[in-house]
């Protein structure tokens, strides 16, 4: 797990600009680490004596532990999101890791419960809405071969679907910054409070079919999964 973190602190030309998103919490940088676990009770238990130490308390980071709950054939049963304000935030927090004790305790039990699948670093190019007043996400896994393209379309979709109250939780388009393969190299996600809300709103809608046609050449969606909070830390 050591080695898994480290591998996430490196410095980037951010460039991001959120001028234009809607108000939102949505920090701007986000490591992911899927894993697969056949003993959640323990995992749960060890990131929840981890989220009440000190040095847990004293990191600008925000913890997820998401259950993947709807992920098709892929072999992952949860992921951990650490959201970071910026790049500083980020390497302060993993750099306090190594003298963390209840980390070192954390880290010994996933070392025997947990396979870690992958690790992605993620930068929010557009957001909106309250992630923590959301439960559950549909999440697109993504090949976008013109960025600035699709950005442009996906945030016109989302302005219309919050207007025709499609939308109603949080909502993302990341960029892959590390870890990205030939498969995904961006995800977008979109809350709801509960999973009746976000099913309620399944049906696609006029402007959602008119973004598909629009980036119809520029993306292809690699997986559609739905997840849900398991914790936040």
């Amino acid at each position: 797990m050591k080695k898994i973190i480290l591998s996430a602190i490196v410095c980037f030309g951010l460039g991001v600009n959120l001028a234009n998103a809607e108000e939102t919490n949505i920090p701007t940088l986000a490591a992911v680490f899927q894993m697969n676990t056949t003993d959640q009770a323990s995992v749960a238990a060890a990131f929840g004596k981890f989220a009440q130490s000190d040095c847990r308390k004293s990191m600008p980071a925000g913890i997820r532990i998401m259950q993947e709950t709807f992920n098709g054939d892929e072999d992952i049963s949860h992921s951990v999101i650490w959201n970071f304000a910026d790049a500083k935030a980020m390497t302060q927090s993993f750099g306090a890791l190594g003298q963390c004790r209840a980390w070192a305790d954390t880290a010994a039990v996933l070392s025997q419960q947990v396979e870690f699948k992958s690790q992605q670093l993620m930068i929010t190019l557009a957001a909106g809405g309250d992630y923590t007043k959301d439960s559950v996400y549909v999440i697109w896994q993504m090949n976008i071969s013109d960025e600035a393209t699709y950005l442009a379309a996906y945030e016109k979709l989302m302005k219309a679907q919050i207007e025709e109250g499609v939308v109603t939780g949080a909502y993302g388009l990341w960029r892959v910054q590390g870890g990205a393969n030939s498969d995904v190299t961006h995800v977008a996600f979109s809350g709801a409070a509960d999973m009746e809300t976000l099913l309620s709103n399944s049906t696609p809608s006029k402007s959602f079919v008119a973004f598909q046609k629009k980036v119809a050449g520029l993306r292809k969606v690699h997986r559609r999964n739905i997840n849900v909070v398991m914790a936040d830390l």
